[in-house]
């Protein structure tokens, strides 16, 4: 006879608490920047990216809508765009997908592995002439094989862009996941173990170019001169929801 499993019901994620963890602090946030008017681009926003920066050791993060948007610039930052292919797993959220899209390129399933993870064994496989990047997703906070993900981008010049929507804070080999690649994207919607009251997200990166590009991208293709150089869109973090985040960052290398 089979071993015996207890059956447990697992409740659905109730979003009233992130509010209520935290009410008198978040109802003082709000009054705070209200009173300031402090809504778009301000401190708050500015000083969670630095903070978020300084956690993951990367040089750069910028706050955006969401994490769709985020992976959809940092594919353009990159250099992904009409003609090119992007390998992505076969198990993952649609919006993984939909960035690869959205830049312009097609995206290519790549089979998984037991661990629900993208399979570097693989990827050649997958791989054609119109192939320029690879997107491993990091699912549940569980971290891909970004060493050989990696050696394998490296021995065909292949970008690398991370979707860690769902790992922010995870490992592997020693690194933070989302500093792997040539960029990476975060989600801030409010089921994530680091969550706003709405939507955001947040892009990183070490590569200078990448992220000008990124900057001008969030914010309608404007550079920090006010030129138009890219046509962008509007996806920049609230600088409320970025108040909120703060507040919660505090204490989340404990979490």
């Amino acid at each position: 006879m089979g071993e015996q499993f207890e059956q447990r019901a697992v409740p659905f994620f109730d979003y009233r608490r992130v509010f209520s963890e935290m009410e008198s602090e978040f109802v003082d946030i709000f009054r705070d920047v209200l009173r300031r008017g402090a809504f778009i681009m301000q401190s708050d926003l500015i000083n969670f990216e630095k903070a978020c920066a300084d956690f993951l050791g990367v040089k750069y993060a910028f706050g955006v809508g969401n994490a769709t948007d985020g992976l959809h610039f940092a594919l353009r930052a990159a250099g992904v765009g009409a003609g090119h292919e992007v390998l992505v797993p076969g198990h993952t959220m649609v919006a993984t997908p939909a960035a690869v899209v959205f830049a312009g390129a097609t995206p290519v399933l790549v089979d998984i592995g037991e661990d629900h993870l993208m399979d570097p064994s693989q990827l050649p496989a997958a791989l054609t002439p119109r192939t320029r990047a690879i997107m491993p997703v990091h699912v549940n906070g569980r971290s891909c094989d970004m060493l050989a993900i990696s050696a394998f981008a490296k021995e065909h010049g292949l970008a690398i862009v991370e979707d860690a929507a769902q790992a922010m804070g995870s490992r592997f080999g020693g690194r933070f996941s989302g500093t792997w690649g040539d960029a990476a994207a975060f989600s801030f919607y409010p089921a994530k173990v680091l969550g706003c009251l709405g939507d955001g997200g947040l892009v990183v990166t070490g590569d200078d170019d990448i992220a000008e590009s990124i900057m001008r991208l969030r914010d309608h293709g404007r550079g920090s001169d006010g030129v138009v150089r890219d046509w962008g869109l509007n996806s920049r973090l609230d600088n409320l929801q970025a108040a909120f985040l703060a507040a919660q960052f505090k204490r989340y290398p404990a979490v």
